[in-house]
């Protein structure tokens, strides 16, 4: 480790660092054809997140109109977190994604005034969205 004990030395490897940051930096912008997470804006983001309530929820509805006794069902869906995209170490592509952890449900619907109804709603709604009753809410 001569190298370091003089100044001229301790130069050369703090160019080499800099110039080796200025490359990786580079090499990162010139990759830039594909699209990575950060350039995602997050109103698109949003934007996803919110279709994808609405395909859960449209979802919910229709199978709980299958439930004898409901009428006029209204469902409302909320997430924990946003959508997820897990990148592997080697690739640029996306190698996962995590989606959206539901938070609470809310369905309004006719018939829940009955315990046998709100009970079947809220077994239906766990099961297909893998909550807990704790998270439900059925009323009329």
């Amino acid at each position: 480790m001569g190298i370091l004990k003089n100044e001229k030395g301790i130069k050369i490897i703090f160019a080499a660092g800099i110039a080796l940051i200025i490359i990786i930096f580079l090499f990162g912008i010139s990759a830039g054809g594909k699209k990575t997470r950060t350039d995602v804006g997050s109103e698109d983001v949003l934007s996803e997140i919110e279709e994808y309530e609405r395909r859960l929820e449209e979802r919910l509805a229709e199978i709980i109109g299958n439930i004898q006794g409901t009428k006029d069902i209204s469902v409302m869906i909320t997430l924990e977190k946003t959508e997820e995209n897990l990148y592997s170490a080697r690739e640029t592509s996306v190698s996962a994604t995590i989606t959206p952890t539901v938070r609470g449900v809310v369905v309004v619907c006719g018939g829940s005034e009955s315990a046998v109804v709100r009970q079947k709603v809220t077994d239906a709604v766990c099961k297909a969205l893998g909550v807990s009753a704790a998270r439900v809410c059925v009323t009329y």
